[in-house]
């Protein structure tokens, strides 16, 4: 594959924004928070599993602090009236109530927080063995994109600019590897092996390390990042992280999520995307063609092989849908008015 040459356009450095504070009743739980922290590090858990663990419990602790109940004053009636509240919350990203999943994750995230404060003697008893998980649906609803999507979705970003090459690069390894997006973000600039055109993925969902193929390609695109692009981001800054965002500083999930939106549109694609169909995409483009399931569960990185096999039941459905196209008797049926 030859990539054109790359003109940068020097861009200016907005102010960074101000984050947001967190009311005083939940500062007051800090501490709580912190011990909770040590506790998950003792379990093996690694700096991106704790930091999403804590942010997951804020809300709650934003919940009770706005009703006035202290952590030792929980009750059965403050978490059924919080899972209330979830399943009513809109996001505030996509102006929808939260998905199911994402209900899930909190709740049982908001468990293992209760269940600390009980062992670590913080509370009389284990309040969130009370707590009921909502149902999960058994079947994906992914959006699977058509062969010229994929490619007007690549073309999307500007490779004149640092910000665009680098977005492409990102569009590319997704396509490629199939990770997630957490996995993605907190790659470091050793984690590539180009001899083998191997990604090594350390910070995996589970603490569930692996070796993911890159494709000649992909390894393409990130030669040339590494080598022109990323420089540049970095302004000389000693960082390991390998995408880095116009402050030199790792590029977050907020700031994906808004240039995902972006090059959404500009490929002109009416559906809902995220990163994950490329999960969805590679899983079951894989599976349509004989991959074995314990394949594709090991470049996935799912702790469960069912996890995998959710995707077969898209597989299967789309093999019938091609079956029914193209198969002689299929099409000599249609012509005799058989079906």
């Amino acid at each position: 594959m030859k990539l054109e040459p790359l003109r940068i356009k020097a861009r200016s450095r907005p102010a960074e924004p101000e984050q947001e504070s967190l009311p005083e009743k939940v500062k007051a739980a800090d501490d709580t928070l912190t011990a909770w922290a040590a506790w998950l590090r003792l379990q093996q858990r690694n700096e991106a599993s704790v930091k999403d663990h804590r942010e997951k419990v804020k809300p709650f602790l934003r919940f009770i602090a706005a009703r006035g109940v202290a952590l030792d004053e929980i009750e059965a009636r403050t978490l059924a009236d919080y899972q209330a509240h979830l399943f009513e919350c809109v996001s505030a990203k996509t102006g929808k109530r939260l998905a199911c999943n994402s209900q899930i994750n909190r709740l049982t995230t908001l468990k293992n927080f209760l269940r600390f404060l009980h062992k670590s003697g913080r509370s009389a008893c284990d309040h969130g063995a009370v707590i009921t998980l909502p149902k999960q649906p058994k079947l994906l609803p992914p959006v699977l994109l058509k062969p010229d999507e994929v490619r007007r979705l690549l073309d999307a970003p500007d490779l004149h600019n640092p910000l665009g090459f680098r977005d492409r690069v990102i569009l590319e390894t997704f396509y490629a590897t199939g990770l997630r997006l957490s996995e993605l973000l907190s790659l470091a600039v050793d984690d590539l092996d180009f001899e083998q055109s191997l990604v090594r993925v350390r910070l995996a969902k589970c603490d569930r390390a692996r070796l993911v193929p890159m494709g000649e390609t992909c390894a393409q695109w990130l030669r040339r990042y590494l080598a022109d692009v990323r420089p540049v981001l970095a302004r000389g800054a000693d960082t390991p992280r390998l995408f880095l965002n116009r402050f030199a500083a790792p590029l977050d999930k907020n700031g994906w999520h808004k240039k995902l939106e972006e090059y959404v549109k500009l490929a002109r694609i009416r559906r809902a995307f995220t990163t994950h169909g490329f999960r969805h995409m590679l899983a079951t483009s894989m599976l349509e063609r004989g991959a074995d399931t314990r394949h594709v569960q090991e470049m996935l990185g799912h702790e469960k092989l069912s996890t995998t096999q959710r995707y077969l039941h898209v597989a299967r459905a789309e093999l019938k849908k091609v079956h029914a196209r193209t198969h002689p008797r299929e099409a000599a049926a249609k012509a005799y008015g058989h079906v």
